[in-house]
């Protein structure tokens, strides 16, 4: 029987325990139908990451398998499968509810895959995918942004913007809109990254939001995209939305928020999870895999660029918890990666 290397999480441990992540090894998986078997080059780690380890009731009988940003190889590809070849190159966040990238091998749906750019390495390549569905779901199906440029004077308020989503959401803003693109940060080090980013003003998140849109001569924007905690930005963004404006969020949040501060605008507020589609199959499940070609041609021809800011080597126990603890630290600039795991 063949068989992979993989590295599970079989309880909720701090990223400190020597026992956070364990190797394990498992069946090589076998592609059946839409899915292709991917041989795994590099990948990133996100929140999601994170809060799915954190959120395990164990221990576990058997490890879960954590991971959802990729980069790798088609090594075999099931009976139903059209646009793939073994061989090929591919990018993919993939589906929450399978097991994910913390492997060698990896089973994907076809319809979540973009090829990888030609122009970058593996591991830059890794840090794309996520948040770029991501970013590109909130900004042009949450939001509605308008792609044509036909429409003068708009502004969009990306809050957080020097994290993996929100960077990758200001240069889609940036190169894909004609909108006025501002974003926050507190760091002088994420200011300056979210302005080579495209960002054309960055306000300091850590200081009220709306006097600061003020002085830079933006009373309310149309778009708002809130890509921190929402708790502390929620009448803020009231005061800052435009009538009839758009919101759209991404952090889950348990606390009460009181929705008819938005009421009087009209405001239309939206949610935006990656996962959304391929955890219900839902009919634009393909448009993943549409977006991500269009982000890697966008890649190839200078007009987006990867968001890898920093990297841990090979994929190991150590690694991984070095890793979910820089992503737990709020202090992320860009994306974070890793190799893939040695035979």
């Amino acid at each position: 029987m063949s068989m992979i290397k993989a590295i599970g999480v079989r309880e909720a441990l701090p990223v400190n325990h020597e026992d956070c992540f364990v190797e394990v090894e498992l069946k090589t998986p076998e592609a059946t139908g839409r899915d292709l078997l991917v041989r795994i080059r590099g990948i990133s780690v996100n929140p999601v990451d994170c809060k799915q380890r954190q959120m395990i009731e164990g221990p576990l009988k058997e490890p879960r398998i954590l991971g959802w940003d990729v980069c790798g190889e088609i090594v075999a590809v099931g009976s139903d499968v059209e646009n793939f070849t073994v061989g090929e190159q591919v990018i993919y966040a993939g589906d929450i509810t399978r097991p994910g990238c913390y492997a060698q091998m990896q089973l994907v749906d076809e319809r979540l895959v973009g090829p990888k750019p030609e122009t970058i390495t593996e591991e830059e390549a890794a840090s794309l995918p996520l948040t770029a569905l991501a970013a590109w779901e909130a900004l042009f199906d949450r939001l509605d942004v308008d792609k044509t440029n036909s429409r003068d004077g708009k502004a969009i308020l990306i809050i957080g913007g020097s994290g993996g989503l929100g960077s990758m959401a200001v240069q889609l803003a940036r190169k894909l809109t004609n909108c006025t693109v501002i974003t926050t940060a507190s760091r002088a080090e994420s200011k300056e990254w979210c302005l080579k980013m495209g960002a054309h003003h960055v306000l300091d998140h850590s200081k009220p939001l709306p006097e600061q849109m003020t002085k830079i001569g933006f009373e309310t924007v149309p778009y708002i995209l809130n890509c921190n905690n929402n708790v502390p930005y929620w009448e803020a963004m009231s005061e800052m939305v435009s009538p009839e404006g758009s919101i759209c969020l991404v952090a889950s949040t348990k606390a009460k928020l009181d929705l008819d501060i938005f009421m009087k605008k009209s405001v239309r507020i939206s949610w935006e999870l990656m996962f959304t589609r391929s955890i219900f199959s839902t009919k634009t499940m393909a448009n993943q895999g549409d977006i991500l070609s269009r982000v890697s041609k966008l890649v190839d021809t200078g007009v987006l660029t990867h968001t890898k800011t920093m990297s841990l080597g090979e994929m190991t126990t150590h690694s991984l918890a070095a890793a979910h603890a820089q992503v737990e630290s709020g202090k992320m600039i860009g994306k974070l990666s890793l190799g893939g795991i040695s035979d």
